[in-house]
């Protein structure tokens, strides 16, 4: 495919935050953009894209006029139907990073079995459809395990941790009885990311390596560079080579990583920017927003190198009092504010988040930890 060039449109499918970030870094080039929600009008992205086909992925003629009006396509997030991705390649589009990827990141026995052939360590695993075949993976596995739902979850949704055997049947029931991976509980020093970029030439960059804290199963801070040596932080750039390389990726991709402290295993993948990537917008040359653009697009890549940065997440907890105070988080200049333009805010929701850029990952993380603390005054 040559090149997009500036005036083409891009195509993304979803229209959350991350898909509004990339339109932002789109239009900052010079491309247009659609966006199709899967049916949410005046969605994050859809408010500043050009077009917004807010209608259900599966609508036939929503999906024709979505691909007569874009150019490439890419996705802000992996839980749609893959297929979308095939009939694109039949309208003639490029599709960036492809239905075969989604396919393998939406489902966790795909995920684990590609991420095996691609020759990464992950967490012992076993797959289960039935309530005998959960209780016999927890008997092999050996407690604690976490049962996840093969497909759809994230952000903790769709999971069970067993601590005992005797815990089995309430686990499969409160599952729905879906189809399960079940995972040993990896003890670990700390999670980090990689968000990498592959080109369609097979050039790769990536932002270095994110430490990630999560409360309640959701990202609530981020600094680079970990706090880490420096043959560590290369051993996960290079597990992140490998994924990348191994699933012939054209785009972006975070890969999550469990450090034991003795090795590093891939807990899971994204197929498209992450959260834990924010903080690349003030502290790299070419955020992940751009890396996406100019991957789908058939450009370089550019610099992912950051800057010792931070990165807070500003949850709709926030707003429970009324109104965040704005002006106090503010008033400290190296503070970045990113708001997602949601209408509602409940506890959970990703709103926004702050971001710190400086001298010192650590300073940066307290700076942004301050500033969220201004916001409520707690």
């Amino acid at each position: 495919m040559a090149p997009l060039l500036p005036g083409s449109t891009i195509g993304v499918v979803g229209g959350g935050q991350l898909g509004r970030m990339l339109t932002q870094s789109a239009h900052q080039h010079g491309y247009r953009v659609a966006v199709f929600t899967g049916g949410a009008k005046d969605s994050p992205a859809g408010r500043i894209a050009e077009i917004e086909v807010a209608a259900p992925f599966d609508d036939e003629t929503a999906l024709a006029r979505f691909f007569a009006e874009a150019d490439v396509v890419t996705w802000e997030f992996e839980n749609v139907d893959p297929a979308l991705g095939t009939a694109a390649e039949e309208a003639g589009l490029a599709v960036r990073p492809s239905g075969a990827i989604i396919e393998a990141a939406q489902d966790r026995e795909k995920e684990k079995r590609a991420l095996e052939s691609a020759g990464v360590g992950v967490a012992p695993w076993r797959s289960a459809t039935t309530a005998d075949e959960l209780r016999r993976a927890v008997t092999e596995l050996g407690v604690p395990v976490i049962a996840k739902s093969a497909r759809f979850g994230y952000d903790g949704k769709g999971q069970v941790r067993i601590d005992d055997a005797a815990e089995v049947d309430a686990a499969w029931v409160r599952l729905e009885g879906a189809r399960l991976v079940v995972e040993s509980v990896i003890e670990f020093e700390r999670e980090l990311s990689v968000i990498i970029a592959r080109s369609a030439d097979g050039d790769i960059a990536d932002h270095g390596v994110m430490e990630n804290d999560h409360v309640h199963h959701i990202l609530d801070t981020t600094m680079t560079p970990p706090r880490l040596p420096a043959e560590r932080i290369e051993e996960a750039r290079a597990l992140a080579r490998s994924v990348a390389k191994g699933w012939g990726l054209v785009g972006v991709l975070c890969v999550e990583i469990f450090d034991t402290g003795t090795r590093m295993l891939v807990n899971e993948v994204a197929p498209r920017p992450h959260n834990s990537g924010h903080c690349t917008i003030e502290a790299a040359a070419a955020s992940q927003f751009e890396q996406q653009l100019r991957a789908a697009c058939g450009l370089p890549l550019g610099d992912g190198s950051c800057r010792p940065a931070a990165m807070v997440q500003l949850l709709g907890d926030l707003w429970d009092d009324g109104e965040p105070a704005w002006a106090d988080a503010l008033a400290d200049p190296a503070v970045h504010l990113h708001l997602y333009g949601k209408a509602d805010a409940w506890p959970g929701r990703k709103m926004g988040h702050i971001t710190c850029v400086g001298d010192d990952a650590d300073q940066a993380l307290q700076q942004a930890l301050d500033a969220r603390t201004a916001l409520s005054g707690r």
